[in-house]
């Protein structure tokens, strides 16, 4: 448990570093978005709380894990929605696979051509990727790498790129884990006759697991450094006073949209239910995001 908290301490002093110089330099900013539910009520930490639906936060977390399909609609902030469906396969005793759709959208963007209380127009963004992964584990290290294809359009303008996602983790104890991820790597892209890198990120997270009284406790930190944006962070608890429910909590650092997150789990049989509760900052309201899952 020390050992888990001096973590999360450190991790919470490195996001108090600044913006990186290509600040704005970004497309695609859909990437950094949570996808699942478990993962928005824990705080945004994806790296370590992934499950089912690692493939977008962290491949070396899909490292041993069972069969599984998911599936997810969210409704973001404002008119913006997020669909996704990811499957999950053992390639062998070391090995295990994953792939996945994932699309978010953006209705009744209103456009200006000058300051008014009226727009010119409204229009209309939107985003897909398809993407597929592989993971490894090796005793106490886990490795994995992921590939992706995107589309991006907002209103007339469209581009297309692709990207690798590689992550690690390190396994010191059966309680404890530590990873280290690099995601959306790729070539620059074109978007309006105008360059755009894509937004590139490092994440550093632990997770604690241990008894508690009245169940099992988990605690987890992450934090994360876009090339583009400035340092955020993330810390989740999650509760589990019997094996068929979880109750959880969080909180976001430097992050402007929210801070407290909150949720529960529903398990029965081969079937588990995810609901986040993430309120908005600056009359952004309230989300509510659910997840299902089926082992096979």
């Amino acid at each position: 448990m020390k050992k888990a908290l001096l973590t999360v301490m450190i991790l919470a002093g490195i996001s108090a570093a600044g913006v990186y110089r290509d600040a704005g330099l970004g497309l695609f900013p859909f990437l950094k978005m949570d996808v699942g539910a478990r993962v928005a009520a824990l705080g945004g930490t994806g790296a370590v709380n992934g499950g089912e639906l690692s493939i977008f936060s962290n491949p070396a977390l899909l490292a041993g894990r069972e069969a599984s399909v998911s599936a997810g609609h969210n409704q973001w902030y404002g008119t913006t929605s997020q669909n996704y469906l990811a499957a999950v396969s053992g390639l062998g005793s070391v090995f295990s696979g994953s792939v996945a759709l994932r699309s978010v959208s953006t209705t009744g963007i209103e456009y200006r051509e000058t300051p008014s209380s009226n727009p010119v127009d409204t229009f209309n963004a939107s985003d897909f990727s398809a993407n597929a992964a592989v993971a490894a584990r090796l005793g106490r290290f886990d490795a994995g790498v992921g590939f992706k294809i995107i589309h991006e359009k907002i209103w007339l303008e469209s581009s297309n790129g692709w990207a690798i996602d590689v992550g690690f983790n390190y396994h010191p104890n059966s309680s404890l884990v530590l990873t280290a991820a690099y995601l959306h790597s790729g070539p620059s892209v074109t978007m309006d006759d105008k360059d755009f890198r894509f937004p590139r990120t490092w994440v550093f997270a632990s997770k604690w697991n241990g008894n508690a009284p009245f169940g099992m406790l988990s605690v987890s930190g992450q934090v994360m450094r876009p090339l583009d944006n400035q340092t955020n962070a993330g810390f989740g608890i999650e509760f589990n006073p019997v094996q068929w429910a979880f109750l959880r909590g969080g909180w976001k650092i430097n992050d402007d949209s929210g801070d407290l997150t909150a949720g529960v789990g529903l398990s029965a049989k081969s079937w588990t239910l995810d609901y986040a509760f993430v309120p908005g900052n600056f009359s952004l309201g309230t989300t509510h995001r659910f997840s299902l899952s089926r082992s096979l």
